[in-house]
């Protein structure tokens, strides 16, 4: 660490940290001069490679480039990705990878070392591909290593449940620039159940949350069913019970008043499909938590 701007530091796996998901190993930023060696033989011998040779990491890790320009190389089939300012790119544990600044260039990088169960269920569930780890002009990520790095560089060891959930920020901000979560079944599926969410005492008509969010009724009928397991309407029900539930356990008013607040027809009818979804009646549940308050 004789260039006081350049840095790097690994720690100790904190079981704390993957309570939410992401454990940070490890971060650095190093600036490569033009016609410098690369990588600079400092690293631990498991992290250290050469290009020739390439490596294996069994964590994952989030590289930021900030200026410059160079190639990655991955994969069995070493697939190549030209990477430029401004582009991330993802190593995922367990696939062979190399990249380098050029040589007329150099090039300035940030990275964290993650593991943990969402980093895995990204992973999984196809949200990030293996086979496309590089991720163009992802805003906001070099402001997030900057903090990264001043947690890092004052006591990693103290910080690493702080610098931890940066990791978790940075895989989301990796995520919203890739558009995963702004397209699909799924998106479509949040915004009707945020609908409903927030109109749950309007007794909405499901085929005005399909035409509000320009889809037919048929479709976002099956739709819904596919990603929830429910209908749309046993939703819209179960977040007015929850509403009740809520009503009832922290406020005084009557069941008729919480009927009329959440959009039943009466308290008769509140009633019934309380206790069709609860098991016991409104008056029940009420006097159920009081006595245990």
């Amino acid at each position: 660490m004789k260039d006081p701007e350049n840095y790097f530091v690994y720690v100790p796996e904190n079981r704390l940290c993957l309570a939410w998901g992401c454990m940070a190993l490890s971060s650095g930023y190093t600036k490569i001069p033009p016609g410098s060696q690369y990588p600079p033989a400092r690293h631990p011998d498991d992290h250290h490679f050469n290009w020739a040779r390439g490596r294996i990491l069994r964590a994952y890790q989030i590289v930021h480039i900030s200026a410059g320009r160079g190639r990655l190389e991955f994969g069995e089939n070493r697939r190549a990705h030209r990477i430029s300012a401004g582009d991330v790119f993802l190593l995922f544990p367990n696939v062979w990878h190399r990249y380098a600044p050029d040589d007329d260039s150099g090039w300035t990088e940030h990275w964290i070392e993650c593991k943990g169960a969402a980093f895995d269920f990204v992973r999984d569930s196809g949200l990030l591909d293996p086979g496309q780890p590089v991720v163009r002009h992802a805003s906001g990520t070099e402001a997030v290593f900057a903090k990264i790095h001043e947690l890092a560089r004052h006591d990693l060891l103290l910080n690493q449940p702080l610098v931890s959930t940066m990791g978790l920020q940075l895989l989301a901000q990796i995520c919203q620039a890739r558009g995963l979560p702004e397209n699909g079944a799924a998106r479509l599926v949040d915004r009707a159940r945020m609908i409903l969410m927030e109109r749950c005492a309007d007794q909405m008509a499901i085929e005005d949350v399909a035409s509000e969010l320009g889809v037919s009724y048929s479709y976002l009928r099956r739709l819904f069913k596919a990603e929830t397991g429910m209908s749309a309407k046993q939703y819209q029900m179960g977040v007015r019970i929850q509403r009740a539930c809520d009503l009832l356990d922290n406020t005084d008013k009557s069941i008729k008043e919480i009927a009329g607040l959440l959009g039943f027809n009466s308290a008769f009818h509140f009633s019934s499909q309380f206790h069709h979804a609860i098991g016991q009646s409104p008056t029940h549940w009420r006097a159920r938590n009081d006595a245990s308050a």
